[in-house]
């Protein structure tokens, strides 16, 4: 009996071995949790869809500098990037404009734990096809075009889900986001699509929409983008380019805002770098950034 226990004892030891050995395979195999600071750790941001792709740069510029930063960038429509965030969905949002009366009441209720900092400029623009015999615009006429049904036999067209483009230029105008009279298009991609479709119609844009850069990349396109006036009169018409942006001489100039929770490290040091660094990789975007980077010039 005991040689028999003592043969038993090395198949015990190694049964024993094979329970374990995938034990510390699998420790092996994980990750290890890398520290929460202002330049490391993992976080998720919400940003207004046209935001998408210069979110997307700055997150790989930041991540350039600071590898062990990990920030997942979700592009989603305006009425939902703040909803997220004070849900705590995630842990900061980028969005194209002030906050629309509902979310501010939210935010005066997260004051003391929520940040919003300014950190770029955009712009709305209004598009017309090459056809469309109007060449410029001023705030005024687009008033009646966007408060008045077929104005002047003109269809005016925005983005249906993108509520903080039409409450900020319902607020410029004087007006109310439910008193804009505007087909509604599913897309910005489906509002170009219309318009260059139809000479009578006219459509609001953000500067930063991924769209007006494809077609200003694109040689073909039928599109152009309708210069702006104040107010009727001799003044000299205004593009919205960087510079117009920068200035505030454009009519239609919006603030892009970086909102997170204070006490969230990574958040509080991602939005750090927008708001310095940053700002260099908004002057090669279609954005303007919010305050000019200094530079040094070094002589020889």
């Amino acid at each position: 009996m005991a040689n028999n226990s003592f043969r038993r004892i090395p198949f015990k030891v190694f049964n024993s071995l094979l329970l374990v050995c995938p034990i510390f395979l699998l420790l092996s195999c994980m990750k290890p949790q890398v520290e929460q600071t202002a330049r490391s750790g993992q976080m998720t941001l919400a940003v207004d869809k046209q935001l998408g792709d210069i979110a997307v740069s700055q997150v790989k510029m930041f991540r350039s500098y600071y590898p062990d930063a990990h920030v997942s960038v979700i592009s989603v429509n305006s009425k939902e990037s703040m909803k997220l965030l004070l849900e705590h969905t995630v842990r900061a949002a980028l969005i194209g404009g002030p906050l629309e009366a509902a979310e501010e009441a939210l935010f005066a209720k997260e004051s003391s734990l929520l940040r919003r900092e300014p950190v770029g400029r955009d712009a709305l623009v209004c598009i017309v096809n090459t056809r469309n015999p109007l060449r410029n615009i001023s705030l005024e006429e687009l008033k009646h075009t966007f408060t008045r049904r077929e104005e002047r036999g003109i269809q005016a067209l925005v983005t249906a889900d993108d509520f903080r483009l039409q409450s900020f230029f319902a607020a410029l105008i004087g007006d109310k986001r439910e008193n804009l009279r505007a087909w509604g298009c599913k897309s910005d991609s489906a509002l170009i699509m219309r318009i260059s479709s139809d000479d009578s119609a006219v459509g609001l844009l953000f500067q930063s929409s991924p769209e007006l850069k494809r077609l200003s990349e694109n040689p073909k396109s039928n599109i152009r983008v309708l210069p702006l006036l104040r107010k009727s009169g001799n003044t000299p018409w205004i593009l919205p380019t960087q510079q117009n942006i920068y200035d505030g001489s454009y009519p239609l100039v919006t603030t892009v805002y970086y909102v997170y929770y204070s006490g969230d490290p990574l958040a509080a040091g991602f939005g750090a770098w927008l708001g310095s660094a940053g700002q260099k990789v908004f002057e090669r975007s279609s954005l303007a950034p919010f305050q000019l980077v200094e530079r040094t010039i070094i002589l020889n």
